[in-house]
């Protein structure tokens, strides 16, 4: 089987080798707008290997690139840093468990805001505290945040190799690429960003930490525009 990875191009298109499976999640949330799961959306076929996913948000058929870069002012320059996440982000230890947070690598998914916050509910030690933070960390979309035990043990679930578009029916806006599964991401110049279980990349053209988002999607109120749309 070939290798499922992501090459960023020079102010052009994400190219995803290997044929992943694809397709949307959709953040559901419930009556008092708290983001609780992700629904299913549309799965996307995939007719060719690589296909070119859109990074500049400009496409008319999104996810997927229609070479609209070309006639926009997108710059795609790479600013994120190739060490690993753990080295930069700030560290909340609890009593029962260790929390990291990389704070510019947030996809404003907000599951992390439920039942207090992870960073109150890392403070506590009871199983309801526990068993939540659990939750809410493996719901964050971009590896932003990470949970470890006392004995140093990643608290992960490894999961399989697939990419998503996120929509969020919250808020009513579109969403970063979502890469499952240690997908690797080769920029530009051939290096490798730190292989990792969740990450997520831009699709609106904003970030300031290309080809990672940073939530400019929300700042932008970005929404994808589809030919069927």
């Amino acid at each position: 089987m070939s290798e499922i990875y992501v090459k960023v191009t020079h102010n052009g298109p994400y190219l995803v080798y290997g044929t992943p499976e694809f397709s949307e999640n959709i953040i559901v949330t419930d009556n008092q707008e708290v983001c609780i799961e992700y629904s299913q959306g549309k799965i996307f076929e995939i007719k060719s290997n690589p296909i070119a996913l859109c990074r500049c948000g400009y496409s008319k058929n999104a996810p997927f690139c229609d070479n609209s870069h070309l006639h926009s002012d997108f710059d795609g320059e790479e600013k994120a840093d190739f060490s690993p996440v753990l080295d930069s982000a700030e560290k909340y230890d609890g009593p029962a468990l260790t929390l990291y947070d990389k704070d510019n690598l947030c996809a404003l998914a907000r599951f992390c805001d439920a039942n207090g916050t992870v960073w109150n509910l890392i403070m506590n030690d009871d199983d309801f505290s526990c068993s939540e933070l659990r939750r809410e960390v493996s719901l964050c979309p971009s590896g932003r945040l990470v949970l470890f035990d006392k004995e140093g043990n990643m608290i992960e679930e490894e999961l399989p190799q697939s990419i998503a578009a996120i929509e969020d029916s919250g808020l009513k806006i579109s969403g970063p690429l979502w890469l499952k599964g240690k997908i690797r991401v080769e920029s530009e110049d051939g290096r490798s960003y730190e292989v990792r279980n969740r990450q997520t990349l831009c699709r609106c053209g904003k970030s300031k930490n290309k080809p990672f988002c940073d939530s400019s999607h929300w700042h932008v109120k970005f929404k994808a525009k589809k030919s069927k749309e």
